[in-house]
């Protein structure tokens, strides 16, 4: 069993209950999910997983500005770096929604979604099981005008929100987001936050109906959503707090495909063995430890070693992003996210990999003339 499936397994165990689960369950699940934000990069040593997730999400940061205009998702898939994507979200399969939705203090937006095979140049050990992927793109902002925090402000991730699939007829404390393999990235562009969500894939249950639901709170406690067990149907709590938005999905039911949503059901709701429960709690102290271990990690660094090879001039590609490959590492990155305008030498977001005791940094330095060196040192 692989790292993923132990993390997901542990994930269905913990939502499986038809009984809603405690409130430090939940948030414990909600904040270990949001440590998988990931980074569009790919690292292929293995046993860093939890680390480099948890740091990565320290990289997404560009300057907010008076917002004008929102971007749509092709723009955010872009930014983000997957052009792969963002051709999907501009082909005949996506689905443009641009609906936007008043909730509390916030504006939220439903840009686009689009489901299918190999839609991004970034794969996960998700889709090699479940190979049909869904994308969708929300954005927030303040209704007063003023931004959002960027992910490097000291005030980025005091506000949560959580967005999430769900699906009509199934429990949302048991099918959505994290039980659904799923992942996202996060930007702050011109002052606004973009999410770009991914999980498996949802036409299947077009003919049941799915929604896109956004919260600010532990929906699992259904504090801002209320299930009807007798429909199935999910809808706002006419007394909830802060942000409690649906947005129903406009599918094509003639793309469901109900055996295989059962199928898929079954799979995802199905009780975990005593040995795979073990398992996966051992997997899920490890990840704990390797978040906490990062801060301590990342001072050695000034003691560290640079490893004269891995020095060396990035490239770029046709969208401006920056490439540095050494050895098992590979980055593809904006040089925004790095480095604050008009800003040289090191830049302050760093990534640290390694396993059994053998750690790595990567660092990335730009001189006066703009040009950007990579490197590695070796922690050890």
């Amino acid at each position: 069993m692989n790292d993923s499936e132990k993390w997901d397994g542990l994930l269905k165990q913990a939502l499986a209950s038809a009984v809603e689960p405690e409130e430090e369950l939940n948030q414990s699940i909600i904040n270990r999910f949001k440590e998988r934000a990931r980074m569009k990069r790919s690292n292929r040593r293995g046993g860093a997983v939890g680390l480099l997730v948890v740091v990565f999400t320290l990289v997404l940061s560009i300057t907010a500005f008076a917002a004008t205009q929102l971007f749509n998702s092709k723009e955010i898939a872009e930014h983000l770096g997957d052009r792969s994507l963002a051709e999907a979200f501009e082909g005949s399969q996506a689905i443009e929604i641009n609906q936007t939705i008043s909730s509390g203090d916030f504006n939220i937006t439903l840009h686009g979604i689009v489901s299918g095979t190999g839609l991004s140049e970034f794969s996960s050990s998700a889709q090699d099981v479940y190979p049909d992927r869904t994308y969708a793109v929300v954005s927030i902002a303040r209704q007063d005008g003023s931004p959002m925090p960027n992910t490097s402000d000291p005030e980025y991730g005091k506000e949560r929100f959580l967005v999430s699939p769900l699906v009509k007829g199934q429990k949302p404390w048991q099918v959505n987001i994290m039980t659904m393999n799923g992942s996202y990235s996060e930007i702050v562009r011109d002052g606004i936050m973009y999410r770009l969500i991914e999980c498996d894939g949802v036409e299947i249950f077009a003919d049941r109906g799915v929604y896109i639901a956004v919260s600010s709170d532990n929906f699992f406690n259904n504090q801002s959503f209320a299930y009807n067990e007798d429909t199935g149907e999910i809808s706002l709590k006419a007394d909830a707090g802060g942000i409690s938005v649906v947005f129903d999905l406009p599918l094509d039911k003639s793309k469901a495909d109900p055996a295989k949503a059962e199928a898929y059901l079954k799979e995802l709701l199905k009780e975990p063995s005593a040995d795979t429960t073990n398992e996966e709690a051992s997997i899920d102290n490890e990840q704990a430890g390797w978040a906490i271990n990062f801060e301590q990690l990342k001072k050695r660094i000034p003691d560290g070693t640079v490893i004269l090879e891995s020095v060396k001039e990035v490239t770029y590609d046709g969208n401006g992003f920056i490439n540095y490959e050494y050895k098992d590492e590979s980055v593809k990155i904006s040089p925004d996210l790095l480095f604050a305008e008009g800003q040289t030498g090191l830049s302050d977001k760093v990534s640290i990999s390694g396993s059994e005791g053998h750690y790595t940094a990567l660092q990335f330095s730009r001189d006066e003339h703009g040009v950007i060196t990579g490197r590695v040192v070796d922690l050890n």
